[in-house]
């Protein structure tokens, strides 16, 4: 891999990270059903403490936020984010501020730790795993 082919992917991995977090703000599901992995491939465990598998888990998930959260945008930034290339698989790690009103479900405001993780796929990349916890700071010496 060249150093202008490993900037153009880093370029281009961090352009989709960007949009990953911007879609979250609204449940723009459009951004997931073009941006994951298809079909099963995809592994996502999400903030809420559930795993989902496959493209359609997740949408079916957002679509139903969506509809809950009326139209009100979420607050949704990453910080500390931090991007790792390896050949053909690319991931991205950062701290989230996470706060959204979904109706009768809930106001909920949290900090997480997130990574992503990108594979390029006949020549795109596609994301295959999600990982997102609760962020809890200075617990046993951590950070």
């Amino acid at each position: 891999m060249t150093e202008q082919s490993t900037h153009a992917d880093e370029a281009r991995i961090q352009e989709l990270h960007e949009g990953f977090v911007e879609a979250n703000k609204t449940g723009h599901h459009p951004f997931l059903e073009s941006h994951m992995a298809p079909g099963m491939t995809l592994v996502w465990y999400n903030l809420n403490q559930s795993n989902y598998h496959g493209v359609d888990h997740i949408v079916e998930l957002w679509k139903m936020l969506a509809v809950m959260s009326q139209g009100r945008e979420a607050k949704c930034e990453s910080r500390d984010d931090i991007i790792t290339l390896v050949g053909d698989v690319a991931l991205v790690t950062y701290l989230l501020d996470f706060a959204a009103d979904f109706g009768a479900l809930g106001k909920f405001v949290q900090e997480a730790r997130c990574t992503e993780v990108w594979q390029r796929m006949d020549g795109d990349w596609k994301m295959i795993h999600f990982h997102c916890s609760n962020y809890v700071p200075g617990v046993m010496g951590g950070k």
